[in-house]
C-alpha cells in the first residue's frame, strides 16, 4: 500500500537514508537533509510502501515546483518485490505530465544503480544529460519522462 510519509515516519526515513548512504552521500549527519525530509512531510510531497504490518519497505519524494522526483529508496531486503514501482507511479500520478518530469539517478556504469535505471526506464524515463557525481562521488545521469500526446 502507498500512503503519504508522516511526521511519525521521520525516524524511519532516517533509517532508510542510513542504508543507502553508501551510494547517495552522507545524509543521515545533514540538518539540510533532515530539514528536506520536515519539509517534505509538510508539504504532502513524501510516499510511503508500506508492508501488511504496516512497516515502510521505502520512500519517495517529489518536487513538485520543479516537476521531478527528488528521494527514492526502498529496503535492501525488500527490492525486486514492486515497491519501487508503485512508489513511482504514485509520485508520477502527484506530478505534471503535461510537462517533462526528470530524476536524478545512477549512470549505467554504476553496478549498484541498475535495478533504479531499470525501473525508471521501464516507466518511461529516457537518459537525457551527465548528472555529474553525487554526495557519494558515484555517477550520475539525469533522466526524463515524456507523455507521448497523439
Amino acid at each position: 500500500m502507498i500512503r503519504l510519509v508522516t511526521e511519525q515516519d521521520f525516524n524511519t526515513w532516517i533509517e532508510l537514508a542510513r542504508e543507502v548512504e553508501p551510494l547517495f552521500g552522507e545524509m543521515v549527519g545533514c540538518e539540510d537533509f533532515k530539514k528536506g525530509i520536515k519539509e517534505c512531510i509538510s508539504n504532502l510531497s513524501a510516499f510511503c510502501a508500506v508492508n501488511i504490518n504496516n512497516d515502510i519497505e521505502g520512500i519517495i519524494a517529489i518536487n513538485k515546483a520543479e516537476n521531478e522526483i527528488a528521494w527514492l529508496a526502498v529496503r535492501k531486503k525488500c527490492r525486486r518485490k514492486g515497491y519501487g514501482y508503485q512508489l513511482l507511479k504514485a509520485a508520477m500520478d502527484c506530478l505534471d505530465n503535461k510537462k517533462p518530469i526528470f530524476v536524478q539517478t545512477f549512470s549505467s556504469n554504476v553496478k549498484d544503480g541498475e535495478a533504479a535505471r531499470k525501473l525508471y526506464m521501464r516507466l518511461g524515463f529516457k537518459d537525457y544529460k551527465d548528472g555529474g557525481k553525487n554526495p557519494a562521488n558515484v555517477d550520475t545521469i539525469i533522466m526524463k519522462f515524456e507523455k507521448n500526446i497523439n
